[in-house]
């Protein structure tokens, strides 16, 4: 079909950003698994000379959503400002794990593993009691690949403090990345509650400064720039925390919030900055959301 070729085109010129292209490639997927017909039509910033703006809007993506073209940009879900031993602590956990999971998660359902896990009991610790939490980290991993549903025998933990991580399962970008490492131990907050008419509410405040700093940037100069000149055409913003290793091999500092937390966030920040954006939608371990312009993955 010729709306394949297209979007193949044009993630083969994403392949400078793997994020960014496996975050596209999933967005289409998403999308066309709901039964939707779509299609990635260009690169903005990267075919300048397709596109008749001057000087080149800062956009990701051009896709068409059921006959409906509009841009679509891509950022990752920051991590907030962290303790720099903490943040070391946990690009060592991480490269760990990744090593002595990987051909574990090869046996796993879908090819991949994805963990979500404190970095707390490795800080300061004895390189005897850090190979002791690895060990237990991977039995866990083990016993959830063997019996193909995530878990955690909370019988078999030894006394004492320890974190346990969330462990599941993932179909991963390639077979060199089977295994995905997330921490939990981020000193950010909210607080939520569901309403009477069944709305989930929540206070946001504390995310707003760190983490909705990023996210506000973008609407507030990069996709109020593309707005200026594209007054109708529908302005989405596709929104990344699958933890990912980054270009030096180290995980990229994302950070994975519930898709109802980050919509909520999204929700207060449009309301400073209205008519920018459209449709937002979460891309996480968790698989595709969409948080922000109607249930749908549509526009």
């Amino acid at each position: 079909m010729a709306e394949n070729s297209i979007t193949e085109s044009v993630l083969r010129l994403m392949s400078d950003k793997p994020r960014e292209q496996t975050a596209f490639m999933s967005l289409v997927a998403g999308m066309r698994t709901q039964g939707l017909r779509a299609e990635l039509r260009g690169s903005p910033e990267r075919q300048e000379r397709l596109y008749p703006y001057t000087p080149p809007i800062p956009v990701d993506a051009e896709i068409k959503v059921e006959g409906v073209a509009g841009f679509v940009d891509h950022t990752v879900v920051p991590s907030p400002q962290e303790d720099p031993r903490r943040v070391a602590t946990q690009d060592t956990v991480a490269d760990e794990l990744i090593s002595r999971l990987q051909k574990l998660a090869a046996q796993a359902p879908g090819g991949g593993l994805w963990l979500s896990i404190s970095a707390g009991p490795w800080l300061g610790a004895r390189k005897k009691e850090r190979d002791r939490l690895y060990d237990r980290v991977v039995a866990m991993a083990s016993k959830a690949v063997a019996r193909g549903k995530p878990f955690v025998d909370l019988r078999d933990l030894p006394g004492g403090v320890f974190p346990l991580p969330t462990i599941g399962f993932c179909k991963p970008p390639d077979a060199d990345h089977r295994v995905t490492i997330g921490f939990n131990d981020q000193a950010v907050g909210w607080s939520g509650q569901m309403t009477a008419d069944g709305r989930w509410t929540c206070t946001v405040g504390e995310l707003r400064p760190s983490i909705g700093r990023a996210v506000e940037g973008k609407l507030k100069k990069q996709l109020a720039r593309v707005r200026a000149v594209e007054p109708d055409k529908p302005i989405g913003l596709l929104l990344d925390s699958r933890p990912m290793q980054g270009g030096k091999g180290k995980p990229e500092p994302v950070f994975d919030l519930p898709s109802m937390i980050l919509g909520a966030l999204l929700t207060e920040i449009t309301q400073d900055w209205p008519g920018v954006l459209t449709k937002a939608w979460l891309l996480s371990p968790q698989g595709l959301t969409s948080i922000y312009g109607g249930d749908s993955f549509a526009w």
